[in-house]
């Protein structure tokens, strides 16, 4: 890159500027006329032609590029894509998302017209419908309620014949408080049969005594009835090891003959009749509860109807409506969370400009934060320049510039304004600059970005001015004073002074006139 070079220029154009030479006794002496002309401060810089807006994007996340859509040189305008990443999946979250949306849009409209007559009278129907199958159930219940009692009657009808009519043919006494096995056994086995007689009897009183109705508590009922036939069971298993051992004896005239085989007969039906009552009343309490469990379904398939029914008859309440409207703002965030989402996979252009870098193909992976596109500002160029700090006072922002470009020579000009000042220094080779930023009159096609620009900024211009050099203005009790000719002598003229080129040269506001013979030679102070 070029150098900048800095300098500060002061321009006089006099319209006449005498420079006359007077002798004295000693010899010469170096005079000046003044005359009022034109006054001109310049500051020259170089600079750069830059962008006013140089865009450098790319990616939020990684992956893999999918689509490039410009090229170098390509113009763009504000909000074209320009690049994107693979985003099928959440592409398809998002068509999702959108859907949802839809979905409850619709029902809050729904909510807000209310049910059709068609939808009311279907309501009313299924409220029919589950009065029916509740009272179809309850009709079912009521039977297999039936037929538990009938189970528990039949249940001691069968104990009954098992004990009096088909076990007690083998006791002595078998009603008694002492009924007696009327054959030989063991010891053990005859006192545990003896003493079983007795007890079932009082599980026969039990079972008698019930006058079982459909609202008594069958569970509970069945639960002692099967108990009862449990120990009735346990009675005559021990009958039939007594009947049925060969070694056991009936005693009849003196004799031990064998047992009677209508005993075993007899015994081995009780115990069958006892299992299939006790089997039946088992069958009778699942049946009972499956017709409970359809009672209590058919009650509350009713209730959900009913309210349905209510549902669509009455009018929405604000607070349904408040809450679908809520749904529908949260499934519209919903979409526009995963929209962002998509656009961290896009690349879109925020200027009217020109692309000048692309950096990515379609397939390749970009990183994030890894500049993928650059553009700049396709009809906004500016200059950027450095100026010192010794001439940075005299800068202003609207000050104009004439500038040439290296690219065309010193005799095309191109005509600019400052329209941007730095507050804050910027060191560059040891030297404190102030970045300053200068704008073209007009659009220019032959100005390209990166050109080097020489700059000539004009600070100060009047017209009808006096100046002369710094040296000749001295310090007399705190007064400004030139020293004029007049004729022969040399007079000191008070002068008030405007503003000074680093050349030396001095405005002179007042104190002076056209045609003053000014003496250049060194004042004394």
């Amino acid at each position: 890159m070029k150098k900048i070079v800095y300098g500060f220029v002061i321009i006089f154009i006099v319209g006449i500027i005498g420079f006359v030479l007077f002798k004295n006794g000693n010899g010469q002496e170096k005079t000046m006329v003044v005359h009022p002309a034109d006054f001109i401060r310049q500051v020259s810089v170089s600079g750069k032609v830059t962008a006013v807006e140089n865009l450098d994007l790319s990616f939020e996340q990684s992956g893999r590029v999918s689509d490039v859509f410009v090229a170098v040189g390509d113009k763009v305008f504000a909000g074209q894509l320009l690049a994107t990443q693979d985003s099928s999946q959440t592409e398809a979250q998002l068509a999702e998302a959108r859907a949802g949306v839809d979905a409850q849009k619709a029902k809050l409209a729904q909510l807000l017209d209310g049910y059709s007559p068609e939808d009311i009278v279907v309501a009313e129907t299924a409220v029919l419908n589950a009065e029916t199958t509740l009272n179809n159930s309850r009709i079912s219940l009521d039977d297999a309620k039936q037929k538990m009692i009938d189970k528990i009657k039949d249940a001691y009808t069968k104990a009954d014949d098992a004990i009096l009519n088909k076990t007690d043919q083998i006791f002595n006494n078998p009603q008694s408080n002492n009924p007696q096995i009327a054959f030989v056994v063991d010891n053990q086995l005859q006192s545990d049969i003896n003493w079983g007689r007795f007890l079932v009897g009082e599980n026969l009183k039990k079972l008698s005594v019930f006058g079982i109705g459909k609202n008594d508590d069958l569970p509970k009922v069945t639960q002692e009835t099967k108990d009862d036939l449990v120990k009735i069971k346990i009675f005559l298993d021990k009958v039939s090891m007594a009947v049925n051992n060969p070694n056991n004896c009936y005693v009849s005239g003196g004799s031990c003959g064998a047992i009677p085989t209508a005993w075993k007969t007899d015994n081995s039906t009780a115990r069958s009749n006892i299992n299939t009552a006790i089997s039946g009343l088992s069958s009778a309490e699942e049946e009972l509860r499956t017709e409970q469990s359809g009672v209590k379904t058919a009650e509350g398939n009713l209730e959900i109807a009913k309210n349905q029914l209510a549902v669509k008859k009455a009018p929405a309440r604000s607070s349904d409506i408040s809450l679908n409207t809520a749904q529908v703002k949260q499934a519209e965030a919903n979409v526009q969370s995963i929209i962002a989402q998509v656009n961290k996979r896009r690349i879109f252009s925020s200027i009217d400009g020109v692309v000048s870098v692309v950096n990515a193909k379609n397939g390749s992976i970009a990183s994030a934060n890894e500049t993928v596109v650059s553009a700049i500002s396709a009809d906004a160029l500016q200059v950027e320049s450095y100026v010192p700090e010794k001439n940075i006072p005299f800068v202003k922002i609207g000050d104009g510039a004439t500038i040439t470009l290296d690219a065309y020579g010193e005799e095309t000009f191109f005509e600019a304004k400052v329209f941007s000042i730095d507050p804050a220094e910027t060191v560059r080779d040891g030297v404190s600059t102030y970045k300053i930023k200068l704008q073209f009159a007009e659009r220019d096609a032959k100005v390209k970005s990166g050109m080097t620009a020489n700059i000539v900024i004009t600070t100060a211009q009047k017209t009808g001015v006096i100046s002369v050099p710094q040296s000749v203005i001295a310090n007399k009790d705190g007064r400004k004073i030139v020293k004029v000719k007049e004729g022969d002598i040399v007079v000191e003229k008070k002068v008030e002074i405007g503003d000074i080129s680093s050349l030396g040269q001095m405005e002179i506001i007042s104190g002076l006139k056209d045609g003053d013979i000014v003496i250049l030679e060194k004042a004394e102070k």
